[in-house]
């Protein structure tokens, strides 16, 4: 499977993992699945998320993810908005995986602001999903490098002090951590997942102030310090519901593969 590793974004990737349990293994773990068929460049993908900040890993599906990528960046919101039915029922089923106990109100509450947006409430719905993406966007900034034989195990790691910073300090911190990834000379496998998995952060972070514009993208300090009928549109709620989703499923397969009970 190690291998393996190095051929994951190779063309026909996903056709040969059809035969090749390694390949597929190595795929799985590396990428997430809804990049798998989509049979595009990882580059291709990220651009996706750091020029629009659109959350890319685990939603959306293939084929919407495929379209997305394909058009101008203008264009690339309105692409989702567009097929906002089939988004929000691949975010439904990705939720439906997040059965960790951990995740139980984030889940809930996401569940509760997609339902939200189906019904025509894309304010509350921006609203709720924004609050709920905030501790899970610190939650994916962080880097986690060590594994756990037990939850106790994990709680005594995260419970030591020093683990959290302020507010204030982990707003920087996630907007720092691209320009130190792009920095950083040291290749790992895993930074392509890293980097989209990062990459909608810095626009949900923006620097907002009195007399700012308000940003065009979901922004959690606009939405909170300077809601408007502007930007709590029904655009950024579904990229707002995207995002919880993204994250609360890339957790729930951290916890899957490295808590064990």
């Amino acid at each position: 499977m190690i291998d393996q590793f190095g051929h994951v974004d190779d063309p026909g990737a996903y056709e040969r993992a059809q035969t090749d349990p390694a390949l597929a293994v190595a795929m799985d773990w590396l990428r997430p699945r809804n990049w798998h068929p989509s049979g595009l460049a990882p580059d291709d993908i990220l651009a996706v998320a750091v020029d629009c900040g659109i959350p890319v890993v685990w939603v959306p599906p293939t084929e919407v993810l495929i379209e997305v990528a394909a058009v101008p960046p203008g264009d690339r919101v309105g692409v989702l908005a567009r097929r906002q039915d089939e988004v929000l029922a691949h975010c439904e089923a990705l939720l439906a995986q997040c059965r960790d106990l951990e995740l139980q109100n984030s889940r809930t509450l996401t569940r509760r602001a997609l339902e939200a947006l189906r019904a025509g409430h894309h304010e509350a719905a921006m609203a709720l999903a924004v609050a709920v993406a905030e501790e899970l966007a610190f939650w994916v900034s962080e880097i986690r490098i060590d594994r756990f034989d037990s939850r106790d195990e994990l709680d005594v790691h995260d419970a030591q002090p020093g683990k959290r910073d302020n507010r204030a300090k982990r707003y920087r911190r996630a907007r720092e951590l691209l320009d130190e990834m792009d920095s950083d000379e040291r290749e790992s496998r895993f930074d392509v997942m890293r980097r989209a998995l990062l990459a909608p952060i810095p626009k949900f972070f923006t620097s907002f102030h009195d007399g700012d514009a308000v940003p065009e993208t979901v922004s959690r300090h606009a939405t909170v310090h300077r809601p408007t009928v502007e930007h709590l549109s029904p655009a950024n709620a579904l990229l707002s519901v995207m995002l919880c989703t993204s994250y609360l499923r890339e957790q729930q397969q951290w916890i899957e593969d490295n808590v064990y009970d």
